[in-house]
Order: structure tokens, then sequence, then C-alpha cells
């Protein structure tokens, strides 16, 4: 399986390379086009450049073999430029990550994580965004999510016949793969940033271009049911979240297998 590793957080992203050696420790051949800036919050958008640029890079020392590139656009962009340009072999999957910060209930409709997983999807190939929980400055546990990727990395054949889907993947924040609690599949929570959001408007400069604060309120933000994406990984629990586009309307209903230990 040829399988295109890409994200929103850019081509220097250690989440990145982390995701691209699990991909090839599962036997895969891994071919990474990721953004050269940070590209989050960038959804399914494709906006034009004046000038776009693929450029072949250097891939980490461990990771000696891997094709990698590097666009300076969006993370649809990047999927789309390895399907469509001929640089790469055939792409048989695209997985997106590892992001910083989860990407949970209305946060897939604004995720350049889920973005590129999801066009991904859209040209028919099983597809996969993996994020990992954020809690603030300091090393983030890559090997973690990294080793949940692994294990899920059979969902991707499991899913080929349903497509388009994307396996939404979301890690908690724990330093070892033993303090995870399992994998739980799960829906949407009912998590929306903006009731959380406070927007202050700086009341000393002039009207027409006022300064514009904001600040998210994370001691308000409620408990999640367990069965919930935000739920499970607050629970200690790896997320699974099957996602599709509504072209149908249809709820998909896939039998997993059992992913728990």
């Amino acid at each position: 399986m040829h399988i295109l590793v890409t994200n929103d957080d850019g081509i220097d992203s250690p989440g990145l390379w982390a995701l691209a050696g699990a991909m090839r420790d599962c036997g895969a051949e891994v071919s990474v086009v990721a953004p050269a800036e940070e590209q989050s919050a960038m959804s399914m958008a494709l906006p034009p450049q004046r000038e776009r640029e693929l450029r072949a890079i250097i891939p980490p020392a461990e990771l000696d073999g891997i094709r990698a590139f590097t666009h300076n656009g969006s993370p649809v962009a990047c999927v789309t430029i390895a399907m469509l340009s001929g640089v790469l072999p055939p792409i048989d999957a695209v997985v997106s990550g590892i992001n910083r910060g989860v990407n949970s209930g209305t946060n897939v409709l604004l995720s350049g994580t889920v973005g590129a997983a999801m066009i991904g999807a859209m040209w028919g190939l099983p597809a996969m965004a993996v994020s990992l929980k954020y809690h603030g400055p300091g090393p983030l546990p890559w090997g973690t999510a990294a080793y949940a990727a692994r294990r899920l990395f059979p969902l991707l054949e499991l899913t080929r016949p349903h497509a388009p889907i994307v396996i939404n993947v979301n890690v908690p924040h724990v330093a070892d793969p033993g303090e995870l609690r399992g994998f739980r599949q799960t829906r949407l929570s009912e998590f929306f940033f903006g009731h959380y959001l406070d927007l202050e408007l700086n009341p000393n400069g002039p009207a027409e271009r006022q300064q514009i604060t904001f600040r998210f309120a994370r001691e308000r933000v409620p408990e999640f049911a367990v069965d919930t994406d935000d739920g499970a990984v607050n629970a200690g629990y790896v997320s699974v979240t099957l996602l599709r586009p509504l072209i149908d309307g249809v709820p998909l209903e896939i039998p997993l297998p059992d992913i728990n230990r």
C-alpha cells in the first residue's frame, strides 16, 4: 500500500514525521507532501496562489528513503498535487497528522488535518486523520499517537469499500501507550468553540480600526459523555469516529473489529 502522509501543522512538525514513520513501520510505502508553513483551520480550502511551488526535501535521517515534498499552500492543495501532478506513484490511502491538538466535535469542520483526509476520501481512497490532545507548552507524546495510528492501520483496508469515509482519531495526552485505557468508537461531541470564545474590542484605538482580543474560556467547557470523541479522550481512551460527506444523508454503520488491547 502506498500512503500519502500530510498535515496542517507544516513540514517541520515532529508529528508529521512520527506519523510517516508509523505508517512505514506497518509495511506501507510512504510519501510525504505537506505545507511549507502552518495551515491550521484551513478546513478543505484550496485558496489561489500567484506562484504555486512544490519543493523536494530530505526527510529526517531515520526516515531515509521516504519521498518528501513541501508545498506553499493548504493541506487540500498538498493532497491534490500528490494525486494529479504525477510526481508520485498512485496513492492508495491518505493519512493526515499527527495534529497538535484534538480535532473533535464541530472542530472537524474547521480542521485542515481532517480536511486533507476528507479530500483524499473524496478521491475514493481510505483516509485517516490523527490528532493528539494539547496540554500547553512542553513536549508532546508523539509516540503515543504514533502507536495508536499503527494499531488502527488495518481500518484503512476495512473502510475502503465504504468510501468516501474518514477515520478520525483523537489521542489522549499520555506519555506512554501503556497508560491508554483502550480504544472507543465514538460519535462527535456537541462541542462548538464559539460558545467558549470571549472577544474584546480595545476601546483605545480609532473606532474604524479597533484591536480585537480573543480568549478561549477553557474553564467553561463542560464534561462530555464518554461515547463522544471529546468525552472518550478526556477519559483516557483513543477516540475513533467515522466521518463521511453527507452525499446521501444516510447514516453509515460499519462493524469494526475489537481494537482494544
